[in-house]
């Protein structure tokens, strides 16, 4: 209560300039707001695209996957997946072997990354195979093929027609295709065909071996714990996980949300300069009008406190009105929908995710330009003798 009694000279002839000036301080409180809410609906939408491609991924993907560290398979493959199944947050452990292919139908031919899988457990391990866009995971027996929508396209196939599958063992086999699934994610709708497990082991000329353990977490997020205890346990094991797999995906959509975050931050840097602008020209046309306070005995600190409290009011006005906004617009978005080109987008409408740090960031990020650029035209205050001022004014 005291600093407010200091302060109600300072705060009366802040509120007195902004409303004597209430065509710019309107505008500048506008800038300030649309700032804030283009930062909050973006960064909303960033997360609703992240969140999108997390769960596609964790959908296609196992959330963890241990393989041997020296020589291409297992020792003891079965005695491995009994004890991760003793790991604590451990729901599913299931065999498979991964290589290289070509795949060929007619005269196209398509290079592909095979991944032999037991069909029975794939349910657990990775669900986005179990509600494919064409077929059913139940079709896929010996000499069948379930491929990657992007492989079918390039090569023109549709279920019922017959592929060649060339092994890096020199031997080709037919197989028949039975199903196709669509994630959404490019690198693997463009390169993926899962066979029978047994298929790739009697193909490569390895009957038996087993190259990958797919683990499926009860908690996604808990894969780089669960992956440490995996590997202090067991000797003579590597893990990788969903995270590091997909490394590049989430990297780039990291970096595109901070350059973007930058580049809409720098919206509300330039509705600073608006403030700085309004303010120094009051600064200079009230000189004058300083002077006089100055002689009635009150300190240039405090005058420069009243422009000051003008920059900062603006700012807190603008930057909360700009989080109402952003909060809307991103309910509305969510609610009703935003629709997107199908054929562009893995999604059928604009996905939301609002976080409370990102609204923060940016109410946060809308004050403090609006102090800065308040602070330093308010420096400008000359420290001048009054009677100077007012001999020249």
């Amino acid at each position: 209560m005291a600093f407010l009694g200091i302060m109600r000279v300072e705060l009366m002839m802040a509120h007195r300039h902004i409303s004597r000036r209430w065509k710019q301080s309107l505008l500048v409180l506008v800038s300030i707001t649309l700032g804030v809410a283009a930062v909050i609906v973006f960064l909303s939408v960033t997360n609703g695209f992240q969140a999108d491609l997390t769960d596609r991924v964790l959908g296609l993907t196992s959330h963890l996957m241990v393989v041997p560290l020296n020589g291409p398979s297992f020792e003891n493959p079965k005695e491995l997946i009994s004890h991760i199944m003793q790991i604590p947050g451990v729901a599913m452990a299931a065999p498979g072997l991964f290589t290289q292919g070509l795949v060929t139908f007619g005269r196209v031919t398509r290079s592909v990354q095979i991944r032999g899988i037991l069909p029975e457990a794939e349910f657990e391990i990775c669900p986005a195979l179990s509600k494919l866009s064409t077929g059913e995971l139940e079709d896929l027996h010996s000499n069948q093929v379930i491929l990657g929508k992007g492989v079918a396209n390039w090569l023109g196939t549709d279920i019922g027609d017959w592929v060649w599958i060339t092994f890096p063992s020199r031997r080709t086999e037919a197989f028949e295709v039975v199903a196709q699934f669509d994630s959404g994610i490019a690198q693997y709708d463009d390169s993926f065909a899962y066979l029978c497990l047994e298929d790739v082991q009697k193909l490569l000329n390895t009957p038996q071996v087993i190259g990958e353990l797919r683990v499926q977490l009860q908690d996604p997020f808990q894969a780089e714990l669960v992956a440490h205890q995996v590997r202090d346990s067991y000797m003579g094991i590597d893990t990788v996980t969903w995270r590091e797999l997909n490394r590049s995906l989430f990297d780039a959509l990291v970096l595109e949300k901070r350059v973007f975050a930058l580049v809409l931050f720098l919206m509300l840097v330039v509705a600073g300069f608006g403030i700085a602008n309004v303010i120094g020209m009051h600064v200079v046309q009230r000189q004058k009008d300083i002077a006089i306070l100055s002689t009635m005995g009150l300190s240039l600190r405090r005058i420069r406190y009243t422009f000051v409290l003008q920059g900062v009011f603006l700012g807190i006005i603008g930057a909360l009105f700009g989080c109402i906004l952003g909060l809307v617009v991103s309910w509305a978005i969510d609610v009703f929908g935003l629709p997107l080109p199908g054929d562009l987008y893995p999604v059928d409408e604009v996905p939301v995710q609002i976080r409370l740090t990102d609204i923060l960031f940016a109410l946060l990020g809308g004050i403090g330009v609006s102090m800065v650029a308040s602070f330093l035209p308010a420096r400008r205050i000359s420290a001048s003798l009054p009677a100077e001022v007012l001999r020249h004014g």
